[in-house]
């Protein structure tokens, strides 16, 4: 290469990489700013009807499923002990499973048929659209004005439509409810507790936050209850991005439906086992934001129903996992100036500082606001797990952020929460962040072995991940050949 060319080269580098870190940073300072509304801004209360039983409306339960085995008899157990009238609650399996699964379903409906149990099972050769193509199916064939909505490995309590109903009967300006999720096997193992605590920092500190500013509540896809007038006002349920939960939350805020979030309900749900099916969730999760954020921008910077400020909280809200795609970027970016072939100006390097500071206070702090469920220990342990293992996902959620902004489609891929779930698994899943982990490290040492502890994170990120994948993949192929 030319030598006069170098310094423009160098330059550009330098200026696309201070450009990602400020991004990057902008995203840490809206997360900060979350962590503060949650600390600093009074709660804030639902007003509930309680009618008498006489006048309780209709409500539609609908319950997706794929391929969930023996699950269904589970949440239709736990939805049968709900505390309605049974002339007022209709029920829906929405079973679009190509196992031995739709057999158990039909086996359950009958039998609740035989009681006089309002239910229908509704099967769709074809997968349209997926879960949004199913629940829209399922609406088709009911003009209940309130839907609830669970995914089979829930179990909602007896007195959640009590709890839910009543706030949409007093609240007519509310489109629907959601309420917190639980953990059934949170103590299942490092893993399932790790994502216990994302999932209660999301739910305790984010939509908690979100609640007290007054900005829409994502439906998280389960565990809430809708208003059929929203649905329909908002144009249905849509699946041109895999996150349909996410997209008719904020279509139905922008057709001015609010949102109501009750972190003191929570609903118990089961967590992914296996290290393989968290990375496939996350993908989906991340595609699937990054989706609605390319889809509805637009729609969101034209609506006069919103203030500026909602505008950009909500547009930080569905681009941060984008973070991901810009941290790979940053990370590539760096690599010349750590091997000493650039040298990184004072702004680079003063930003970086203040990106870095900001980029592990922020989800600290975030993380250990999700509460403490155990020892001083067990907390570190789950924080400092959460953060090494979600930049473990760095290279998995940046394709899913990449595929996404090119408009890339993909299937919607089931989580599987158990370990015989998942057929596919084998052992050469976790070699590319296994690779991609050793070669980061090695190259670090040869180059400027101090950069080891700045890029700790990410290093143990993917070799934690790239190992925990192949160990599940080797102990699912154990139990394999002993069952042959």
């Amino acid at each position: 290469m030319d030598v006069k060319f170098m310094p423009a080269v160098d330059s550009a580098v330098e200026l696309l990489l201070t450009a990602g870190l400020v991004i990057l940073t902008i995203f840490s300072i809206n997360l900060t700013l979350l962590i503060l509304a949650r600390l600093l801004l009074p709660k804030r209360h639902l007003m509930t009807a309680t009618p008498e039983d006489a006048d309780l409306p209709e409500v539609l339960v609908q319950l997706p499923l794929f391929n969930e085995g023996r699950l269904v008899e589970r949440i239709l157990a736990a939805v049968m002990a709900m505390d309605w009238p049974r002339d007022r609650l209709h029920i829906q399996v929405l079973d679009d499973s190509t196992d031995g699964s739709l057999a158990l379903s039909r086996h359950a409906v009958a039998v609740l048929l035989k009681d006089g149990v309002q239910i229908e099972l509704l099967h769709r050769v074809q997968r349209t659209a997926f879960k949004a193509g199913a629940l829209a199916t399922g609406l088709e064939r009911s003009d209940a004005p309130f839907v609830a909505i669970f995914d089979a490995d829930f179990i909602p309590p007896p007195d959640f439509l009590r709890n839910t109903v009543g706030i949409l009967i007093a609240q007519p300006d509310l489109g629907y409810v959601q309420t917190r999720w639980g953990h059934l096997n949170r103590d299942d193992s490092l893993l399932t507790r790790i994502q216990a605590r994302l999932l209660d920092a999301h739910f305790r500190v984010e939509q908690e936050a979100r609640w007290r500013l007054g900005l829409p509540i994502p439906f998280n896809g389960t565990c809430g209850v809708w208003r059929r007038a929203a649905i329909d006002a908002a144009g249905g349920w849509e699946g041109d991005t895999l996150t349909e939960d996410l997209d008719l939350s904020l279509r139905a805020r922008l057709r001015g439906w609010r949102s109501g979030y009750r972190m003191d309900l929570a609903v118990p749900g089961v967590l992914p086992v296996s290290t393989r099916a968290w990375r496939i969730q996350q993908f989906r999760w991340t595609k699937g934001f990054v989706q609605c954020f390319v889809k509805l921008m637009t729609l969101i910077w034209s609506s006069h129903s919103l203030a500026i400020w909602q505008k950009l909280m909500i547009s930080l809200q569905i681009g941060q996992p984008l973070a991901f795609l810009l941290g790979a970027a940053c990370l590539a970016l760096s690599l010349p100036f750590i091997a000493g072939a650039a040298v990184a100006g004072e702004t680079l390097g003063q930003v970086a500082m203040v990106t870095s500071i900001l980029g592990f206070a922020a989800p600290i702090s975030f993380l250990m606001l999700a509460g403490n469920t155990g020892s001083a220990r067990a907390t570190l342990a789950e924080v400092v797990g959460a953060l090494a293992l979600t930049s473990g996902l760095l290279l998995s959620n940046a394709r899913a952020g990449m595929e996404a902004l090119v408009g890339y489609q993909t299937e919607f891929v089931r989580t599987p929460k158990t370990m015989t779930a998942q057929a596919h698994l084998r052992w050469r899943y976790g070699l590319i962040e296994l690779v991609a982990g050793f070669g980061l490290l090695g190259f670090v040492l040869s180059v400027e072995p101090i950069a080891v502890f700045y890029l700790a994170v990410v290093i143990s990120g993917l070799l934690g991940v790239g190992t925990m994948q192949i160990l599940d993949g080797l102990a699912l192929a154990k139990t394999s050949d002993t069952r042959q």
